[in-house]
């Protein structure tokens, strides 16, 4: 099962690649409060029913190609873990692969069938979770972790955690060997290992977007930061010692202030662009209005209130209001597939608190032309 944080450009454009028919998708509302998990997985058992019986009763659906996704769905159904499961769990088979994804808010029950994955949901998880990083700085080892919402795992990968090297010369003792008193020497051998952990975050950073809040000491967080590679990717600085010694959960107490700051600056950040946007008549609100947009790659930045939701009938310039939720061409929230064509085409996407966008249908853009 995987996390939404692991998210990333690349693995959307993969996951929203055309496949052959069918690609099977399942959203499932899960509960993780749940003893034992057992009402998830009666309802597991009823939309892998559904699902099937949906291939079966499809004349676009030869036998060889039923038996193969038939059998990719019980793969992926096996896989999820009760222990692990959040608000929503999103399965994904076609006749050549799987994948279980977790998800941090609840989705509606659906089984749709496509030539490409379901990834709105998916994608709009991500984003209202604000994905981020936190590096922690440390002369014994640094640190990375990768954060969506109140979920915070370390990353053990490209080359974390980051143990200092012995410094490449014949007196060298044991240890990191920093030395203990200030000098120009210990200086040196803190910018060095900065450098090498630095390297090291640029490459996790090209896997995944968010900031990087950086905890640590003034003296760390300033040589690192001073001639990083991610500078622009750098959020808030949490002055903190000791932190490598911290556990996830206490972590995520000690950068969440940082975090809150971080989350409330951006959003007043694209608002004044939409300020500024809306005062050189390169703007567009409200759903059909920016559906248009967002179809002609034309959206720079898209805001969305946090609770925002509509449905309709996508069009290929416009957007045809519901006569009745029991419509087969209804999308039950048109605004996740606004986000996701909008980040698509490479736009940047804020969520702002809930009546921010009141007076331009709670849904607003920023155009690039």
């Amino acid at each position: 099962m995987r996390d939404t944080f692991e998210l990333n450009p690349d693995i959307l454009a993969e996951l929203r690649a055309p496949r052959p028919y069918p690609a099977v998708s399942l959203l499932l509302p899960t509960h993780p409060a749940s003893p034992d998990g057992a009402e998830d997985a009666i309802r597991l058992r009823n939309l892998v029913s559904e699902a099937k019986k949906r291939l079966a009763d499809d004349p676009g659906v030869d036998k060889a190609a039923l038996q193969a996704v038939e059998a990719r769905i019980d793969e992926a159904a096996a896989s999820v873990d009760s222990s692990e499961i959040t608000d929503g769990t999103l399965l994904l088979a076609s006749a050549n692969d799987w994948e279980v994804w977790k998800l941090p808010v609840t989705p509606p029950e659906r089984v749709v069938v496509a030539d490409t994955y379901l990834t709105r949901n998916l994608v709009s998880s991500w984003l209202h979770e604000r994905p981020y990083w936190v590096l922690v700085l440390s002369e014994e080892g640094s640190r990375l972790w990768h954060g969506a919402g109140e979920s915070l795992t370390e990353v053990t990968g490209f080359g974390f955690p980051a143990k200092p090297e012995l410094p490449d010369h014949e007196d060298a003792e044991p240890g990191a060997n920093f030395g203990l008193q200030p000098s120009p020497y210990r200086e040196e051998r803190l910018r060095q290992y900065l450098r090498d952990v630095d390297d090291k975050l640029a490459e996790a950073l090209r896997t995944g977007k968010g900031p990087v809040h950086v905890v640590g000491t003034a003296n760390q967080i300033n040589t690192l930061v001073e001639r990083s590679r991610s500078k622009e990717r750098v959020g808030k600085r949490v002055e903190r010692a000791g932190a490598d010694k911290l556990t996830g959960h206490v972590l995520l107490d000690v950068i969440r202030p940082a975090r809150e700051k971080y989350t409330a600056e951006r959003q007043r950040d694209a608002l004044d662009r939409l300020g500024e946007g809306i005062g050189q008549k390169r703007f567009a609100a409200g759903t059909d209005e920016i559906w248009q947009n967002v179809q002609e790659g034309r959206v720079q930045l898209l805001l969305v209130e946090d609770g925002f939701q509509v449905s309709a009938i996508p069009e290929a310039t416009h957007l045809r209001p519901a006569a009745s939720p029991e419509d087969p061409d209804v999308e039950d929230d048109i605004v996740d597939t606004l986000v996701e064509t909008a980040l698509g085409t490479g736009a940047d996407v804020v969520f702002v608190p809930d009546d921010a966008l009141a007076e331009h249908g709670r849904v607003a853009a920023v155009l690039r032309y």
